[in-house]
């Protein structure tokens, strides 16, 4: 059996989304409750079964990487325990993110013809300075105190198994934002165009570069594999990260624009020939 595009939880959670935004509709149109279901919560059996093959996929990721622990010089018990929520964390993002762009890609599909002709907004227009501060410190000062710990150290296993399972999370943020950006704009008319604006800033917030700073704390509070010394350096890089990115996205929420009034859908019987 085909699967169904939108399903009745991504039309709920698609009208449930527009309220939030000041748009109160009963069935949203097929484009929004295509674009909007899953990433305002719905949960299709597709994205579950998507989940959790990517999970298993991490698991295997992280064992896969422990076993680096049989190379010539290197002990396993000097690695960053912290491997296993990094392959998971990655796993979940790309997941997500997977089911979003498998559902944009159907939107733009059933569009055809009818999809406005119009240039992506750059880049710079969809992120702030604090969102930019946050990825530079995670994964510029990551690197920066991974390399530290190498070259300083006498811990150079686990600042390698540290870094590399970073750039693992650096790899991830780069693909989604760089998916973000440069996809094509999916509309047919200035309601859909306005949404379309506003799921941009909100996908690059789900990339979530601080989030891959964090799990380093596994270390800090279980094993304690961090090199002497370098326990306040590695929760203060935390701290950091995390606090840049929550003031990014405080500041992207104040300055998100209103919907504008026009066709969203069935509107509610209490709002009909309203907005």
């Amino acid at each position: 059996m085909s699967e169904r595009v939108p399903s009745r939880g991504e039309v709920a959670q698609a009208a449930v989304w527009l309220g939030k935004h000041g748009v109160r509709v009963e069935t949203p149109t097929r484009l929004l409750a295509t674009r909007l279901g899953v990433r305002a919560g719905a949960r299709p059996r597709a994205f579950l079964i998507r989940v959790a093959l990517f999970l298993l996929a991490g698991i295997a990721g992280a064992v896969g990487y422990q076993c680096l622990q049989y190379l010539p010089g290197v002990r396993g018990v000097e690695m960053t325990e912290s491997k296993v929520v990094y392959f998971l964390l990655c796993a979940f993002q790309w997941a997500t993110w997977s089911a979003i762009r498998h559902r944009d890609r159907r939107a733009a599909a059933a569009l055809g013809a009818r999809a406005l002709d119009r240039p992506r907004p750059p880049w710079r227009s969809l992120v702030n300075r604090w969102y930019l501060a946050s990825v530079v410190v995670t994964f510029g000062g990551g690197a920066a105190l991974g390399a530290t710990m190498y070259f300083a150290t006498e811990y150079r296993t686990y600042a390698w198994s540290w870094l590399g399972v970073l750039g693992l999370g650096a790899v991830v943020f780069a693909a989604i934002f760089a998916g973000v950006v440069r996809r094509p704009v999916i509309a047919q008319d200035r309601p859909s165009l306005a949404v379309d604006t506003v799921l941009r800033v909100d996908d690059l917030t789900l990339a979530l570069p601080s989030m891959y700073s964090f799990p380093v704390l596994v270390d800090l509070v279980t094993t304690h594999r961090q090199p002497p010394g370098f326990a306040p350096w590695l929760a203060g890089y935390v701290v950091l990260a995390i606090a840049l990115q929550v003031v990014g996205v405080l500041v992207s929420r104040r300055r998100r624009p209103a919907l504008p009034a026009g066709d969203y859908g069935v509107p509610l019987p209490a709002q009909a020939g309203a907005r």
